[in-house]
């Protein structure tokens, strides 16, 4: 008995051991849970603090969201989920997270309702496969089939045609209604006829599934096997039309698989864009709208920030879809929620709300308006010309609203109001480049001028705005506007005020303002008003004209100068090393001995390179170690031999001497052929020398059209670039470090959203291959400027440069400052591998970042350098201190207050080591360079090495000119 109770008092006492231990791990668990709160909780609020005042961050919607959910506070996480949600559409896996948090904690109706609502919103923001099928199992999982089946139908219709994923769709549907179908059968029972009917009902309800199912092509469907299950719920065979649809879905499929499989393999985003580009061509040529709308939903879940792809898409469902208001008008709110800032979608959302809410009243119409309005004006605009756009399709709205036969006092002020906030609010942002085109001023002076019946409304805001900016007083186009609403409008007095300013103004096509000046004298004048005319015209002439020959001459001068520079610069090409071979010794050249007098055989003829004249006449060296002269001939020596006496010069020829011999017997002066001989130079038949004349005249005569031609044909296919006029110099941008294998399809398409372009030019070389830059000419000046902000693109992996048309580079500036930034921090030692996406993430949660920039070559590969923006100078302290020295993939990295000034310069260094440095490149005198023969004496040498450099103590003395006899002294040592 007393061993059975030491053995329970052992058990109970290593019972009391292991919950001991079991309390102390459960407690290290506790603090460490603890912890990590604490920091998530901290996480939270640096999070809130950087969304505070700026809703539009993105990450920071969605890293709040994450964190809040490993907190588990749902009732937060909802409602920064709602916030998110009013700015932007939400993700469909941001979607199903949030459903599946609700779904964990819904118990009852209200809640369900709510979860309900949630699927609702979540199909409207994109359609997704994934969200549809869950919307329909949890509708099953409530036990309502018609509500089930109201819901499948709607799936059906919004993904069922989606070639690759759709399958799965028409899965579910199909096994809701045969589970449906199940449950009417009751076997073993005894069916009423209203049983028999409700089966017969739901049999032909999924033989119309099956045979709606066989005419969609989808992928991983094996139709085999369908054809075998929808035989189950047919009475007899599978009726002729089935099979006949069904070889039509395989042929349309087999059309459709090559297209799905290059989605499938593309490599980047760009390239998966252009395929969906070639697959929706290849559907409105062969498919129905259903099929083109399910395309267009993919590549918009794909590419949701592609504003472009938004605006192909609205404008097909306008074009397609025009009285259905119910499908366009919620995908126009779509495209403006996805881009905000995309004038195109603005536009086109004010459009279609005008033209499908014809029968809302008023307020709710202008109220929608004026919403879509705010959403683009609010989304942080980059240009000017895009919150232009949006203002004049605002205005033009307004415009229309107001019934010009009607009571319109009210509505008259409004446009003014808006007029007026639109032309403040961009001259604040953006200043005269702007409304570079001054579009809304010139709309709201027609509207006054034309409508309103104010003409000094008009002339008030022509003179104060328009031509007060963007040195519009001398734009010819702009002046005769004025002028034509002047006269259309106005007075005679107020006309002829305008013909005298512009034509004291305009320099350009001066001759436009004369021809429409003459004919308003013409028409309306008296003739003294039209000798006014032909006095102040003439006097104006003779100044432009001469500021013309003087522009004229300058250029004339300018092309010659450039000529000279081109011609200078081939014939140097080709004569570098002729000049090289001829090139005179220096001063600090050392000299070179001249050959033993033994081996002179011709004292007299031999000449010296460089012979300077000396002072006494001689031909004296004037420096030791530029030339050495020979030495001095013997005693006795005369520069010239007299003739011994008799001597003659000419020899005269011996008696009998004949200088003409005439020839033998029989020669013959000219050579006759022998018979038959033919000349195998002999011209080709119809040979005349009257022809051969006329075609040197025909080459003479090619004039100097046809060579323009020829030129201008060369021009194009190598894409060198020709102007029609000078204005397109500021429509004209510089496309360079382009992939040779890049060509006008894959850039165009880039700049589809800045406006119409109406010339690419790609430079090539002789053999028409892509030299890696052109020229992009657009239809305004505006589009030009756009385009600009696409400069580092990257197309096909390498950034594109895009710069402004500066062919003489006047204008070329480094873009980025080249000062201290103390806002700015620069980061270098990053391994290569790491993008933007990655650097702002690691960076992103000690502040927000204004900009990131990612120094790359000009392959697109990273450096490892990279330069970070944020609010304040604060901020960037405190990310050096955080980040400097910090270990990334391997790598240390160094963070650093941006300050390119700062750098060290090259030549700067120890100061006691630079003479060290310059000592031991200075070159030896007399001593010889690679692969040189020196021809110097060793005993010269000797004495120019032992002499050395003198020293700062001692003064340089200057080198004595030594004679001939010095010279001598020194060979003879």
């Amino acid at each position: 008995m007393s061993q059975i109770d030491g053995e329970m008092a052992d058990e109970q006492e290593e019972m009391l051991q292991d919950s001991s231990g079991d309390d102390s791990s459960d407690g290290d668990v506790d603090d460490m849970n603890e912890q990590r709160e604490g920091e998530l909780r901290t996480k939270v609020e640096e999070i809130r603090k950087q969304l505070d005042g700026n809703e539009l961050y993105y990450d920071g919607h969605v890293n709040l969201i994450t964190v809040l959910r490993e907190l588990m506070e749902l009732e937060e996480a909802r409602k920064a989920r709602e916030k998110m949600s009013e700015v932007y559409p939400l993700t469909p896996e941001l979607w199903l997270d949030w459903i599946c948090d609700e779904q964990k904690i819904c118990s009852t109706p209200e809640e369900r309702e709510y979860i309900v609502n949630l699927f609702e919103r979540a199909v409207k923001d994109y359609t997704s496969v994934q969200v549809w099928m869950e919307y329909v199992m949890f509708m099953l999982g409530g036990g309502d089939y018609t509500a089930t089946r109201a819901v499948g139908e709607k799936a059906l219709i919004a993904v069922g045609t989606h070639v690759a994923e759709g399958l799965l769709v028409w899965q579910v549907v199909l096994l809701v209604e045969k589970q449906i179908y199940s449950g009417l059968q009751r076997p073993g029972t005894v069916q009423s006829e209203e049983d028999m009917k409700a089966q017969e009902k739901q049999q032909k309800r999924i033989q119309g599934l099956y045979r709606r199912l066989i005419r969609v092509p989808l992928l991983n469907a094996d139709y085999q096997h369908l054809m075998e299950e929808a035989a189950e719920f047919f009475e007899a065979d599978l009726d002729m039309h089935m099979k006949a649809d069904l070889e039509k879905t395989k042929q349309k499929l087999n059309e459709k698989i090559p297209f799905e499989e290059k989605l499938l393999q593309a490599e980047n985003d760009t390239n998966k864009l252009a395929t969906y580009r070639l697959y929706i061509q290849h559907l409105q040529e062969n498919d129905n709208p259903a099929a083109m709308q399910s395309l267009y939903e993919r590549a918009v879940l794909d590419h949701c920030l592609d504003a472009s792809l938004w605006e192909e898409y609205v404008r097909f469902l306008i074009r397609q879809f025009p009285g259905l208001d119910y499908v366009v008008l919620p995908i126009c709110e779509r495209s403006q929620r996805n881009c905000p800032w995309s004038a195109s979608l603005c536009e086109l959302h004010i459009s279609a709300l005008q033209l499908f809410c014809v029968g809302e009243k008023t307020k709710t119409l202008v109220t929608k308006v004026k919403g879509a309005l705010e959403k683009g004006l609010g989304s942080g605009l980059q240009s000017g010309s895009e919150a232009t756009r949006m203002w004049m399709s605002y205005l033009v709205f307004q415009r229309r609203m107001i019934k010009w036969d009607q009571e319109h006092a009210g509505e008259l002020n409004a446009l003014r109001e808006s007029g007026q906030q639109a032309i403040t609010m961009i001259d604040n942002y953006f200043g005269e480049s702007g409304d570079i085109e001054s579009e809304i001023p010139r709309f709201l002076a027609r509207i006054e001028a034309e409508f309103a019946k104010n003409m000094e409304r008009a002339r008030e805001i022509w003179n104060d705005i328009i031509m007060k900016r963007n040195n519009n007083f001398k734009n010819v186009s702009l002046w005769l506007e004025f002028i034509n609403l002047e006269r259309s409008y106005g007075t005679e007095k107020h006309c002829r005020k305008l013909f005298r300013r512009a034509l004291e103004r305009v320099w350009d096509w001066v001759e436009s303002i004369g021809s429409a000046y003459l004919r308003f004298e013409q028409e309306t004048g008296t003739i003294e008003s039209m000798e006014e005319f032909q006095k102040r015209y003439e006097d104006r002439m003779l100044i432009v004209n001469k500021k013309r020959a003087e522009d004229a001459a300058k250029l004339v001068e300018t092309n010659e100068n450039n000529q000279e520079r081109r011609q200078r610069r081939d014939k140097g090409k080709w004569q570098d090393k002729k000049r090289q071979a001829f090139v005179q010794p220096k001063e600090t050249e050392t000299f070179k001995a001249p050959h033993p007098v033994s081996e002179r055989k011709d004292t007299q003829n031999c000449k010296v390179s460089t012979p300077h004249k000396g002072s006494n006449g001689n031909d004296a060296p004037q420096n030791v170690e530029s030339a050495v002269m020979p030495p001095p001939p013997p005693p006795g020596h005369k520069e010239e031999v007299t003739p011994p006496p008799g001597f003659k010069d000419i020899v005269t020829p011996p008696p009998g001497f004949k200088s003409d011999v005439p020839p033998p017997p029989g020669f013959k002066d000219t050579i006759t052929p022998p018979p038959g001989f033919k000349d195998s130079r002999s011209p080709p038949p119809g040979y005349t020398e009257s022809s051969s004349k006329a075609g040197k005249r025909e080459r003479e005569d090619y004039t100097d059209t046809e060579h323009e031609v020829k030129k201008l044909k060369v021009a194009e296919l190598h894409g060198v670039r020709v102007k029609e006029d000078e204005s397109e110099d500021l429509c004209t941008v510089f496309l360079s470090n382009l992939d040779f294998s890049v060509g006008k399809e894959e850039v165009v398409p880039i700049f589809a959203s800045c406006g119409e372009v109406k010339d690419f030019r790609l430079v090539k070389d002789y053999k028409c291959r892509s030299k890696g830059f052109g020229y992009l000419v657009f239809k305004t000046q505006s589009a030009a400027a756009d385009a600009l902000n696409y400069d580092r693109t990257a197309v096909k992996g390498r950034p594109m440069y895009v710069s402004a048309y500066d062919p003489e580079g006047h204008t070329h500036q480094f873009k980025y400052s080249t000062g201290l930034e103390r806002d700015k921090v620069f980061i270098r030692g990053l391994p290569f591998s790491l993008t933007e996406e990655k650097i702002k993430g690691l960076f992103m949660s000690h502040g927000e970042i204004k900009e990131i920039r990612l120094v790359t070559y000009r392959n697109g590969h990273s450096k490892g350098l990279c330069y970070l923006t944020f609010p304040n100078a604060e901020t960037a302290e405190k990310v050096v201190k955080a980040m400097d020295g910090t270990e990334i993939e391997g790598k240390i990295i160094s963070v650093m207050i941006s300050d390119p000034s700062n750098k060290k310069k090259p030549n700067e260094g120890n100061a006691s080591t630079t003479p060290a440095v310059k000592n031991s490149e200075k070159k030896v005198p007399g001593s010889r360079g690679k692969g040189m023969f020196n021809l110097m004496p060793r005993s010269l040498m000797r004495a120019t090495i032992s002499t050395g450099e003198p020293t700062s103590s001692e003064p340089e003395t200057p080198i004595k000119p030594k004679s001939n006899e010095d010279f001598r002294k020194m060979f003879l040592k």
